[in-house]
């Protein structure tokens, strides 16, 4: 708009003369520069002087010598004026000293011209003058257009940097943790409202004082000497968990997090302290631990119910079974019916299913105690699986499955527990019989993996997905399916011999797809192998007298 107004207003120029004839040939020169220029004459040099201070020119044009002032001494008043300091003057004199000259240059003409001048030069140098005025006002409106751009983006930038700064302190308000900040001789620049409310006090109240003077007490002195030694770099800041009494004298525990801030050059300048009140969490980890705790009693207390049971319920098993052996074998003479024999039979296998069964209950109270032992012997692999075979032909042969075995003649002797291999392998057999089809096949092998022993129990019956994985490794967890309706079970089979085989140190693996079979897979570890060779050697000597010791 500025710009605008400098560009159509009427260039006003102040001619200053004492002689009228001069006054009148310089008005009509002037007039004639351009049809937007306005020409003001005065004869008398403080008239002129008088009109500046009011209306400033565009061009001022005077005789150096005037009675009432010279033109050095007008050209110096006329600088002196506000809006005219750089208002260019030309002075028009018939004198040629060099000297006079001088003196209105020096005292801020900006051109000389001799009288009587010439007028096609006055009017290309006024001309000159009179542009290089309009694009000095023109940059004086563009320079105070653009000052006054800048003073408003900064005033606009010191608003947005209040808002950001009025935002940023109610976001920390609403942060539900306490905050502050302290300088380094420990007094509060800072604190939200959190803090504020902990401590009892507005926060323009705590500004400028220290935690003892606020709330004086074993618990600030420890805050300002951490917060000293933080600031002297004799500590590092490190998450701590401290206890506090609220001002209702409750104890609460708070998370507390320390940080020092530097200032430019690096040097520590302030404490920021964040802490969180965790006392809610403390006490649900403190329910927690007391409920594992009951619950880690109620285990022991069920697996030491569970051996003792075992216990008991074997001692009158053990008379069932043998006093139905005693009548189904008829050793003191004939039952009088052939049916009695039967019926001993029955009862004597029962009891020995439901020994089997407390057997393995026993186990697992033991494996949970951790007071399961084993008994390590060097044992024939090859030799366990074919006894294996003969103890669940029958089963194999109800079931209408075959079973195959694949042993490694290079397999080595296992130093192991015989009746516990004798239990995993007869658990993993068992299971491999129940989940296959009628008419299929389960293959057991027996090989040498990187000199180790793995034994390997392989169906190709319902298999299972990754949960029914998981529920079968379970102690008492079977997978449901209409094989389990056919086929009792407790669910302590795969549990125990995975518990068994780790106890020797090994690994056992389940790989298994639904609808395609279930690979089991026992590694002993290698140490427990005996190499051929050396059992070789042993077996020599113990069967050679003259090596006997």
């Amino acid at each position: 708009m500025g710009s605008g107004l400098t560009r159509v207003r009427r260039q006003i120029v102040a001619i200053v003369d004492d002689r009228i004839t001069n006054l009148k040939i310089l008005e009509r020169l002037a007039t004639s520069l351009s049809d937007r220029v306005s020409v003001k004459t005065f004869d008398n040099p403080l008239a002129a002087l008088a009109f500046a201070s009011t209306q400033e020119p565009d061009i001022v044009i005077t005789d150096f010598k005037m009675p009432e002032l010279d033109g050095a001494e007008f050209i110096r008043r006329f600088r002196a004026l506000e809006n005219c300091v750089d208002v260019p003057v030309m002075v028009i004199t018939a004198y040629e000293d060099k000297d006079l000259r001088y003196r209105a240059l020096e005292a801020g003409a900006t051109d000389y011209l001799l009288s009587p001048v010439d007028h096609h030069e006055f009017r290309v140098r006024s001309r000159n003058l009179l542009t290089l005025r309009h694009q000095q006002l023109l940059l004086k409106e563009r320079a105070i257009s653009l000052e006054e751009r800048m003073i408003e983006e900064e005033r606009r930038h010191q608003d947005a940097l209040r808002h950001s700064h009025e935002l940023l302190l109610r976001v920390i308000d609403a942060v539900p943790v306490r905050v502050s900040a302290t300088d380094k001789d420990g007094r509060f620049v800072f604190a939200n409202e959190a803090f504020a409310r902990a401590i009892g006090r507005p926060v323009q109240a705590m500004i400028g004082r220290t935690p003892e003077e606020l709330r004086p007490g074993a618990e600030a002195g420890a805050a300002m000497e951490m917060d000293r030694k933080l600031i002297a770099r004799e500590a590092k800041p490190a998450p701590f968990e401290a206890t506090v009494r609220d001002l209702g004298g409750e104890e609460r525990v708070l998370l507390v997090n320390k940080a020092v801030l530097d200032d430019d050059v690096g040097r520590p300048m302030l404490v920021v302290t964040v802490s969180l009140d965790i006392t809610d969490r403390k006490k649900a980890e403190l329910a927690v631990l007391a409920a594992k705790e009951d619950a880690e009693l109620a285990n022991h207390s069920k697996t030491e119910f569970l051996a003792n049971m075992s216990h008991e319920l074997r001692t009158p098993l053990n008379a069932i079974i043998g006093f139905s052996q005693l009548m189904a074998d008829e050793v003191l003479g004939p039952l009088g019916n052939s049916k009695y024999s039967g019926y001993a039979r029955d009862i004597c296998n029962s009891a020995e299913h439901l020994l089997g069964i407390i057997n393995d209950i026993l186990d697992v109270s033991k494996l949970e105690a951790g007071k399961l032992e084993i008994e390590e012997e060097v044992l024939d692999v090859a030799q366990i699986v074919r006894n294996l075979l003969h103890f669940v032909s029958d089963r194999a042969g109800a079931l209408e499955v075959a079973i195959d075995t694949e042993i490694d003649r290079e397999l080595p002797r296992l130093r192991a527990d015989s009746r516990k291999l004798k239990q995993v392998l007869l658990n993993l057999v068992t299971n491999a019989l129940k989940f296959s089809h009628p008419g299929g096949r389960v293959l057991l092998q027996a090989r040498s993996q990187g000199g180790a022993v793995a034994i390997d129990v392989i169906d190709r019956g319902i298999g299972m997905d990754e949960a029914e994985i998981a529920t079968a490794i379970t102690r008492f967890g079977q997978v449901a399916s209409t094989w389990n309706r056919k086929h009792a079970g407790t669910g302590l089979g795969l549990p125990l011999a995975i518990g068994l085989v780790e106890l020797h140190g090994g690994a056992l693996e389940i790989k298994s797809r639904k609808g395609e079979g279930t690979t089991v897979t026992v590694v002993f570890p290698a140490e427990r192998s005996v190499p051929l060779e050396t059992v070789g050697v042993a077996e020599h000597r113990a069967s050679d007298p003259a090596t006997a010791p």
